[in-house]
């Protein structure tokens, strides 16, 4: 058994899928009605139409409309479904020009069934509506007006995987895993559709990053199905040492999983999956995994590419990016104002890499706002929640779509944070990060763009400064003994020939290093419960990463990672 890292959604995957990314017809083209529609470009999906690696290059779209021609011949007892990864923001699908769906939201999935229209030619039709002026919804860090400071150039349409799945007529539709530490094992929830009477499970011997996985399996179990849910416990068969066997970024062990919906003595569907046994929490402010203290070490990761913008060339750069974080001596990320690829949190999974995952912001509070927000956030919620590299949720960053401060604001970042943990109670939740941290949190996170030696004045004691930069870090009293987590500071820049900017400026590539280097020294020696650097790599006109933009290093990784190794010797312990 082996798990496809390409698939697109990895924890729940079905051998014979088929990509449909590449050339689509394209238009250009306000309309409503695809009849008032001339396809006159090409596009290459799924980069966005703003990206070069899309082949049009517009900067400024409202309304793209893609074209794709299906000639597929049915498949007896056996349904077929046309799926986007995400469509920036509201697209329309029509069907043989019969408008059949329409989806909200432009960083999460959806999908629908062509079954029916098989056995002749079938014209697929997407309207990728994305008004650039609508601060209302969440759009992360795309520019409302031309790019400059810290937002980017926008992303329309398509811009995460489009694919085709034969599925049989009873099914699986959904695994949830929760991994328990203290009886050494999963539970696990399984929705199924149609007939079937039970869930066979194979567990399959942990694996580690690219070892491929047996062909026996571990142990099995079977799990009665009732009203078309699952559920049970797959306790493992472990010997030696359980630690041996929980993941973390040092050992990130995997156990694949094959479930096979039954009935009778008949395999009705069969899928595969994974899971990784770990335990986030947090006292204090201070992060544990595993129930044992640990410090992470981040840097700030945005997801964003030259050639496609939101949109990664492909796989390989997923797991560049990854690969280089690690290099460079971190053990996570915090993915900043974008919800990414499954790819990514599949090869985090593997490669042992924490992510910070950080809902897209919006920026207007209103009551439309709210409801376009917590639609997303929910099925962000579901779509990630099997994967172990995801240990925490940003749910705001500095108060974006919040300020100025009302009554109503106060109430949904408190309503938010509820309703994220009744959804995941597995992760810590960040409610605000940077500033303005209201009465419910798991981590205190600070942002602090100051110089160093500041940095070490204001974290090396116990009483730092509740509005560093000019906020108020809380609106409530903080109780005693808390750590923060210093989620942002550094953005240094090595100054160039490039008009780019970054939060200080230094020349000579020596200079720069020794820069960033002070910075992770006051992160390592102060009384932190956790740091996220600014940044990873460039991103368009800030220029204040490790690498440029072309993931190019700017400093040699083996200094910065021998340097990070050592910050557990260096780091103030806790009491």
């Amino acid at each position: 058994m082996k798990l496809d890292p390409n698939h697109p959604r990895p924890t729940l995957q079905r051998p014979g899928w088929k990509s449909l990314e590449g050339p689509w017809n394209f238009s250009l083209n306000e309309a409503d009605d695809p009849k008032k529609v001339r396809f006159d470009r090409t596009i290459r999906v799924p980069f966005p139409p703003e990206s070069p690696g899309s082949g049009v290059g517009e900067p400024w779209v409202q309304v793209a409309w893609y074209r794709k021609v299906l000639r597929i011949k049915p498949r007896p007892g056996l349904r077929l479904f046309l799926r986007f990864g995400a469509v920036d923001y509201r697209a329309e699908v029509f069907l043989n020009g019969a408008r059949v769906l329409e989806h909200e939201g432009g960083h999460t999935p959806f999908g629908l069934e062509l079954t029916s229209f098989l056995g002749r030619p079938l014209e697929v039709l997407v309207r990728a509506e994305d008004d650039p002026s609508d601060p209302e919804k969440p759009r992360g860090k795309q520019a409302l007006g031309e790019p400059e400071g810290i937002f980017y150039p926008r992303t329309t349409g398509i811009w995460q995987p489009v694919w085709l799945e034969w599925i049989p007529e009873s099914h699986i539709a959904s695994l949830r895993l929760r991994p328990d530490l203290e009886a050494l094992g999963f539970h696990l929830e399984v929705q199924a559709v149609g007939e079937g009477d039970a869930v066979e499970v194979a567990l399959f011997p942990g694996v580690r990053g690219e070892v491929p996985f047996g062909e026996k399996p571990w142990l099995e179990a079977r799990f009665p199905l009732a009203g078309g849910l699952a559920r049970g416990f797959l306790g493992l068969p472990l010997k030696g040492e359980a630690g041996a066997f929980l993941w973390r970024p040092e050992n990130p062990v995997l156990f694949p999983l094959r479930l096979r919906l039954l009935g009778g003595r008949r395999v009705l569907d069969e899928v595969y999956s994974y899971g990784g046994l770990r335990e986030v929490s947090a006292r204090q402010g201070v992060f544990f995994l595993n129930r044992e203290p640990y410090f992470p070490k981040l840097a700030l990761d945005q997801g964003l590419w030259p050639e496609g913008h939101l949109a990664p060339p492909g796989l390989e750069a997923l797991r560049q990016d990854i690969l280089l974080a690690k290099a460079l001596g971190f053990n996570g990320v915090r993915k900043h104002q974008k919800l990414e690829d499954p790819r990514y949190l599949h090869l985090a999974d593997r490669f042992g890499l924490l992510v910070f995952a950080e809902m897209p912001s919006f920026f207007r509070f209103s009551p439309r706002a709210a409801r376009r927000y917590l639609a997303e956030l929910v099925a962000a919620l579901e779509r990630d929640h099997n994967h172990p590299s995801v240990v925490a949720w940003v749910l705001f960053n500095e108060s974006w779509g919040l300020w100025p401060w009302g009554p109503e604001a106060r109430s949904f970042l408190q309503g938010v944070f509820f309703l994220a943990r009744s959804f995941d109670p597995t992760r810590l939740l960040v409610d605000n990060d940077g500033f303005e941290h209201g009465s419910f949190w798991d981590l205190y996170t600070v942002h602090d763009y100051a110089p160093p030696e500041v940095l070490a004045r204001r974290y090396r004691q116990k009483a730092f400064p509740l509005a560093p930069m000019g906020r108020p870090l809380s609106w409530e009293a903080l109780p005693e003994g808390v750590r923060p987590f210093l989620s942002e500071f550094g953005g240094v820049r090595l100054k160039g020939s490039t008009p780019g900017w970054g939060y200080r400026e230094v020349e000579g590539e020596e200079a720069f290093l020794q820069e960033v280097l002070r910075y992770l020294e006051v992160a390592c020696e102060s009384l932190l419960s956790g740091f996220c650097y600014t940044q990873l790599y460039d991103t368009f006109q800030e220029e204040n990463g490790l690498l440029d933009f072309w993931r190019r290093p700017k400093v040699p990784p083996e200094r910065v990672r021998a340097f990070l190794e050592g910050c557990e010797a260096r780091r103030v312990l806790w009491e």
